[in-house]
């Protein structure tokens, strides 16, 4: 999961090569490679590898049994459709007045963060008995979680109708969101690499059980008649 999960960062680094002197990385938000040869694919391309790793994580809590209800699969399958949109409809380009593909990016990006937090707490107050440290992490994080959205809120709210939201390094608060995201989607799979149940041992055989034979008894359970044995 970690090694898939790594893969929605090469097309975010990949976008940022792409645009390098072009989007300031500070100031300017990651949706504007959007306007930058390919980046607008870079953007997809990421987008759609985090809704397949949310979707993922979400069939492995159910089943190992330590997700339970539906605020789990549906906060993930929100998040995964925002993903995606967000990619599929790019923003408008700077100076501009906000379009409904704009406005479908910004409210995408703002829910993807929204729901996300509720995944881990719903997964960690179903885990009655914790085996590790995780679960009490995943609180932890998404409470962090939880703030960088409240941040993203007052962002990307300001930017549904306008085109510039006038907050100071705009660019590198969004770009630490989504690292926070990434990293937040690997605590979960740690999570449930450590909580999951023990596989079940196998079921007894017919021989399970039956201690070592003796130096006897192989000669009476295998040995049949011999010929010496049937001379009178």
């Amino acid at each position: 999961m970690s090694w898939f999960g790594a893969t929605a960062l090469l097309p975010m680094i990949g976008a940022h090569v792409l645009g390098a002197s072009v989007v300031d990385p500070v100031l300017d938000p990651i949706s504007w490679y959007a306007f930058v040869p390919g980046g607008g694919e870079m953007i997809l391309a990421g987008g759609v590898i985090l809704a397949v790793l949310g979707l993922i994580l979400t069939v492995r809590m159910y089943r190992t049994g330590l997700a339970a209800g539906l605020v789990p699969a549906g906060a993930m399958i929100v998040y995964a459709v925002s993903m995606v949109l967000v990619g599929a409809f790019p923003t408008d380009p700077p100076g501009t007045d906000a379009s409904l593909s704009a406005i479908i990016h910004r409210v995408s990006a703002a829910t993807a963060f929204c729901v996300l937090p509720l995944v881990g707490l719903s997964l960690e107050r179903s885990i009655v008995r914790p085996r590790s440290v995780f679960p009490r992490a995943l609180r932890s994080a998404a409470a962090a979680l939880g703030v960088m959205v409240g941040l993203f809120l007052a962002i990307h709210l300001s930017l549904v109708f306008f085109a510039d939201s006038g907050i100071a390094a705009f660019g590198l608060i969004e770009r630490v969101g989504f690292v926070i995201m990434i990293a937040y989607l690997f605590l979960l799979a740690v999570t449930l690499d450590h909580e999951s149940p023990e596989p079940l041992l196998a079921e007894p055989g017919p021989l399970d059980g039956i201690g070592p034979l003796d130096d006897a008894t192989p000669a009476l359970a295998f040995s049949g008649p011999r010929s010496a044995d049937l001379v009178e």
